[in-house]
């Protein structure tokens, strides 16, 4: 196939365009781009286990079986004579998910495949063919080859791996069949296992610290002691740093983002540096850069956090320093700093915005070789379960901005549907509809709030004419209650929830509602059997420490009622709703309001003038036959509800009622909520069948281009 042939058979590169542009482009005149999403929702797929046997290397010790041939291979594919003998690496497997003690103990490289400026520059970084690698075969008659890999990654990862003693060695180039379309393609969908499971992934940067000076800022940058007359010199070593060619690469971005916290980045320094790295320390007196020689060794998350502090503050203070500032902070930016809202009434997380608009543009403005690759890179960011066959959208030409928006959607990602207010538009691009359009109002009720939020998605939506349908609980708000803040008492041996269930069995809100206090007095047991409080241990609030306190839905809702009766925020009382709009007669559910102002005193259930409020709520944990890397979901929204009409008619007039129209009038007849704001809550939703709904589509995605 020619290379013409090529580009006209793929994905098409269009995230810089507008939505309408887009549109236009991909869409009859009489279609939206709905039509095209579902028209990409038939390519839908999920993620197959390719982690379970991990091909890895490490370097031989025996020279048994060294390489007959001695030949080297040069960067232009020159062979040449070699006077040594090769290093010799083996294959071996590891199992990380089943085997998590053993099977995660190797070093994942993430480096380029591309020579960087620096390496181009010297001759001694180009060479190949100082390390053979074990054919798959193990046959003893064929010979082990030379390294497609460059030898001054190998000896950078080897010395590494030597000090860490970890013998064992991913990397991409050798560890996946490379000739195998089948499992490289599996392999892609799965890399970000490859990273995560990793205890020691570690970064090859080639930009070489040269100067004391140099290494003096970087200790400063960690440290947060840059002095005023050092600013200009830091951000431009920042500037420098950050323009190594690995912060430029979409695959390097997923492999960072992927090994998280134990990433860690190697930074090359000349020899003269050693002794003034060693003498580095922390706060705490250990080393701050490593011990590795001829290295720097800083965790990507914490030098990614001191470099986005520094930024934000320099560019507030120096405004001409803004284009270098925003040039970093978007190769480098920590979400949980560039995220963090300036006013929110959450005394816990001061983020209420998903981070997936701003992964996905990060994915965009970093090279790639196949535009395509961009969403099997974006689904394991996102944690995305449902995928895109890429194979099939290359072949039909799709739009890069119409998949993006359909990986969001299938993986139940929450978009603003009300009409009112408009966020986005048709005017704007992919990436700014999504930061528009995406719900900015969350709670998280945990420190970990990007965490929290990640796992906020529609539980199995599927894609239609009319919007998303989904199934979960509604819930109809009653009973507003504002409890006087808790004092905390040392002599008191109940805790908050014990308090309320008790005041709720035993009349101080006007009835008995014995119910509801049944299923807290249940959820406390629950609580503290994996809370594992101590004996003498009184209750003091929620921990300070986020790993401290249990990880699951149902605990982080306790502990945000638990909160606000400790903070005197009103609650309101909840029962749910059937398929026919019938409230059960009892309560079964708490919701917590903002602040203490929030909900009316007309409010509630008494008041029949006031028009009901409604909550949607679903929540599916991780199951333990899930897919390895499924994160649970849960949602809990208060809506607006639009009850289906059963006594529509066809009439004459129908025969003018556009073709789509018709399509979408003949879905079946479901609930059509419209998104007010995240309202948290703790349910008890159990007993109850879930019912299916409808979240109906912003009004510009069913714009075409006839009637926009």
């Amino acid at each position: 196939m020619s290379k013409e042939d090529d580009e006209r058979n793929a994905v098409v590169q269009d995230t810089a365009e507008p939505l309408g542009q887009i549109r236009d482009r991909n869409a009859a005149p009489e279609e939206s781009i709905v039509s095209a999403v579902l028209g990409i929702q038939q390519h839908a797929i999920t993620r197959s286990n390719w982690i379970k046997s991990l091909e890895c290397l490490y370097l031989a010790t025996d020279q048994d079986d060294e390489p007959s041939g001695k030949r080297r291979r040069l960067a232009n594919g020159e062979s040449v004579a070699s006077y040594y003998t090769p290093e010799v690496l083996r294959r071996t497997y590891l199992d990380p998910v089943s085997d998590p003690e053993r099977g995660r103990e190797y070093v994942a490289v993430s480096y380029t495949w591309e020579f960087s400026e620096e390496e181009e520059e010297q001759e001694s970084c180009q060479s190949f063919g100082g390390y053979f690698i074990e054919p798959r075969t193990r046959d003893p008659r064929e010979p082990a080859q030379p390294s497609n890999v460059r030898d001054v990654v190998w000896e950078r990862v080897l010395h590494y791996a030597k000090h860490v003693k970890c013998e064992t060695i991913w990397i991409d180039r050798e560890c996946v069949d490379q000739d195998n379309a089948k499992e490289k393609e599996a392999a892609i969908q799965n890399m970000h296992l490859v990273y995560s499971l990793s205890r020691k992934p570690i970064a090859l940067l080639t930009h070489v610290i040269q100067t004391a000076e140099e290494l003096d800022l970087i200790v400063g940058l960690l440290l947060g002691d840059i002095k005023e007359e050092e600013r200009t010199a830091a951000l431009d070593l920042l500037d420098e740093i950050t323009s190594d060619l690995w912060w430029q690469r979409a695959w390097t971005f997923q492999e960072d983002y992927r090994g998280s916290t134990r990433m860690t980045l190697l930074i090359p320094h000349t020899s003269n540096l050693e002794h003034r790295k060693q003498a580095a320390r922390d706060l705490s007196n250990r080393p701050l850069l490593g011990t590795l020689a001829g290295e720097i060794c800083i965790k990507s998350t914490e030098f990614r956090r001191c470099a986005t502090q520094f930024c934000l503050r320099l560019k507030a203070e120096q405004p001409e320093m803004e284009a270098i500032c925003n040039r970093i902070l978007s190769t480098a930016g920590k979400y949980n700093v560039l995220l963090q809202d300036a006013h929110v009434s959450s005394a816990y997380s001061t983020i209420s915005r998903s981070m997936t608009p701003t992964i996905l543009k990060d994915i965009s403005r970093r090279g790639i070789l196949a535009e395509s690759d961009r969403l099997a890179i974006a689904a394991n960011c996102c944690g995305y379960t449902v995928r895109l066959d890429t194979t099939a959208l290359n072949k039909c030409g799709s739009s890069l901005s119409l998949c993006m928006l359909a990986l969001c959607l299938l993986n139940g990602e929450v978009m603003e549907n009300h009409p009112r207010p408009r966020r986005g538009t048709l005017r704007d691009g992919i990436f700014t509809y999504l930061s528009k359009q995406f719900l900015r109002s969350f709670r998280p009720p945990i420190d970990e709030g990007l965490t929290f939020i990640k796992s906020c998605r529609l539980v199995d939506p599927v894609l239609t004419l009319a919007g998303t349908q989904t199934r979960g609980h509604l819930w109809r708000l009653g009973k507003v209650i504002r409890p006087q803040a808790l004092k905390r008492n040392k002599y008191c041996t109940l805790s908050p929830l014990e308090t309320l269930a008790t005041d709720l069995q035993y009349n101080k809100y006007g009835k008995s509602y014995t119910e509801l206090a049944t299923n807290l007095l249940a959820c406390i047991q629950e609580a503290s059997a994996t809370r594992r409080i101590g004996k003498h241990q009184r209750y003091t609030g929620r921990s300070p420490f986020p790993h401290s306190r249990p990880w699951g839905w149902r605990s982080w809702m306790t502990s945000e009622v638990e909160t606000a009766l400790l903070e005197g925020k009103p609650l309101r009382l909840a029962s749910v709703v059937g398929a026919e709009n019938r409230a059960d007669g009892h309560y079964s559910a708490i919701f917590v309001g903002e602040d203490a102002d929030d909900w009316g005193d007309d409010e509630g259930d008494d008041n029949a003038n006031v028009p009901p409020s409604y909550v949607f709520t679903s929540v599916r944990p991780t199951k333990e036959h899930a897919r390895f890397g499924d994160i649970p979901k849960h949602v809990s929204l208060e809506v607006e509800l639009e009850w289906p009409k059963h006594d529509h008619k066809p009439s004459k007039d129908d025969i003018n009622i556009p073709q789509a129209e018709q399509e979408r009038s003949s879905e079946p007849r479901l609930p059509k909520l419209y998104i007010k704001r995240w309202l948290n809550g703790l349910c008890f939703g159990e007993p109850y069948p879930q019912q299916p709904v409808l979240f109906p589509w912003p009004a510009d995605l069913l714009a075409t281009s006839s009637n926009s």
